[in-house]
């Protein structure tokens, strides 16, 4: 587009689009037009056919953060974002040689400073008598704020879109994975405990070895699984006050044989009987064992790993402690980095590397913090502060209930029982057929669908229906809802066993009349357990 070739000047010095136009009535216009112009709270500008700008009034000038003076002669795409240059001077040409009134569109213009300014143009084409085509004259609106909006919504729409296909991706990874390892440990831990066939010391250490590999992949997924819920604020969590002895003597517990085997001791020395701690008691739990375990692992042949808890005022100190190879300020800058294990991945101890950054954040869930001191070659110190609570006035006396476990069945257990197991993997059916032959008050009938368990359970009502919640029809939440429309089905205990431990599909479950959720790799003690309490006739 060029500046226009004839005519004289108008009201601001540019050439007049309309010289042969009556004087007397060219001006009877051009007041009222140069006043709206001057006065619009809108961006008006005149731009020549080439492009080049002849005229804009206040509020354009504002808008592209120049002077009006400086406007002027300027070409369009001296002002125009680069990427839209080329639309700009597509949509000027098919207005000027398409014969059109004019045309809409957005595009970004860039202040001198370098701020991007997202606009909204109309554009009308100015024409003589003849058609032919005279200048534009474009009225500009600043839509940088709803354009950032815009931009916005978008943006958390994508990390939605993103976040829900990789909780679908996770979900997915770890059912995939589950299911062999359900095998793998569940059969192991069977080989370990079945009193028929006792194992002799060289099998029983094979075995182990097959536990230890198969725990570690396990654990392994967990971490991936549990940083991404906590990072996607998804991760369950049941604050309420625990009994401190309690959580250390079960964390001790499972650390106790790691520590054998490396030849450490193991030290925890008892907190007061009645301190108790605000916290969520798996995950309590799980932070004292990962500390406990680090301190193993980063240890020194015949060491020593200490746990010891004590109350102040309002909070609550536990300190795990090793006498490892200890740290240097440069690693204990970077030690609750993901994935960043500070050099420990070019030896043979085993890590994923994200283990203490889970701990930290699952202190920070509880409202808590962690501290930590090292020096190298004298050992590390892990300090964990949570909020103190209060005793309960009535506390639960665990010491009364019957435990059953791996071990001898309680007395007056009802016989003859019924559990309907829904699965669609032959080998995991086959897992569960070896558990049950330890519990032989108890009867396994096994459907492979989910249509087949509605009908195994309309025929013949089980004692308890356990439901794998992928079957190849239909899940099982689908299965449970069926048989809860029947009125000699609807009070079956139903209790879920599946490699899906997405907390949102535990939830729902659990929303759904399941009584109980496990997960695969199985827990045989957990599920006997389970089963001497339907026995007994305990609510599940």
């Amino acid at each position: 587009m060029s500046s226009l070739s004839s005519g004289v000047p108008g009201p601001s010095g540019v050439p007049d689009p309309f010289p042969h136009a009556p004087a007397p009535d060219r001006d009877a216009v051009a007041a009222p037009y140069q006043l709206i112009f001057e006065a619009a709270g809108i961006g008006m500008v005149r731009v020549s056919l080439r492009g080049r700008i002849l005229e804009a009034n206040p509020r354009f000038a504002d808008i592209v953060g120049r002077r009006r003076a400086d406007l002027v002669g300027l070409h369009v795409q001296d002002i125009t974002h680069p990427d839209d240059v080329s639309a700009s001077r597509a949509h000027m040409e098919a207005a000027v040689h398409g014969r059109t009134t004019g045309y809409v569109t957005e595009k970004r213009y860039v202040r001198p400073d370098g701020q991007v300014v997202w606009a909204s143009l109309n554009v009308a084409v100015l024409r003589d008598a003849q058609g032919e085509p005279v200048q534009f004259i474009a009225v500009v609106e600043d839509i940088t704020a709803r354009q950032q909006m815009q931009d916005a919504m978008n943006s958390a729409r994508a990390a939605e879109r993103a976040s829900k296909a990789k909780t679908e991706f996770l979900s997915r990874m770890s059912h995939e994975l589950r299911t062999p390892l359900n095998a793998m440990l569940g059969f192991a831990q069977l080989l370990r405990v079945d009193p028929r066939h006792p194992l002799h010391p060289d099998q029983r250490g094979k075995v182990d070895h097959i536990e230890r590999a198969g725990a570690h992949l396990l654990a392994m997924l967990t971490d991936v699984l549990d940083l991404s819920r906590i990072e996607a604020g998804s991760l369950p969590m049941a604050i309420e006050p625990l009994p401190l002895s309690d959580v250390l003597d079960a964390a001790v517990a499972m650390v106790s044989n790691q520590a054998s085997d490396a030849g450490l001791r193991l030290v925890c020395t008892p907190p007061e009987p009645d301190l108790f701690v605000h916290g969520d008691a798996v995950r309590l739990r799980q932070i004292l064992v990962n500390l406990l375990s680090n301190g193993i692992k980063y240890n020194q042949q015949g060491g020593r790993v200490m746990v010891e808890a004590m109350g102040l005022d309002r909070e609550v100190i536990i300190t795990v402690s090793d006498s490892g190879r200890g740290m240097t300020e440069g690693q204990l800058a970077h030690l609750f980095e993901p994935f960043n294990r500070l050099g420990a991945e070019r030896t043979s101890i085993e890590g994923t590397g994200i283990g203490l950054v889970i701990v930290k954040r699952l202190v920070e869930l509880m409202h808590g913090r962690i501290e930590v001191s090292s020096r190298q070659g004298t050992g590390t110190h892990f300090r964990v502060w949570l909020p103190r609570a209060a005793a309960p006035t009535e506390a639960l006396d665990q010491a009364t209930r019957p435990r059953t476990g791996f071990g001898m069945l309680d007395d007056g257990m009802a016989d003859g029982l019924t559990v309907l197991y829904a699965e669609d993997n032959v080998v995991n059916v086959e897992l569960l057929r070896q558990v049950m032959r330890m519990r032989p008050q108890w009867h396994l009938d096994v459907a492979t669908c989910g249509q087949e368990a509605i009908a195994m359970a309309l025929s013949q009502p089980p004692d308890l229906l356990l439901l794998d919640m992928h079957l190849g029809d239909m899940n099982g939440l689908d299965v449970s809802d069926a048989l809860a429309l029947h009125a000699h089905t609807a009070a079956i205990p139903r209790v879920a066993l599946s490699a899906d431990v997405m907390p949102d599909q535990i939830s729902e479950a659990r929303q759904r009349g399941f009584a109980e959720y496990l997960t695969k790799p199985l827990d045989v003690g957990r599920l006997l357990a389970l089963l001497d309490r339907c026995a007994r006739g305990d609510e599940l």
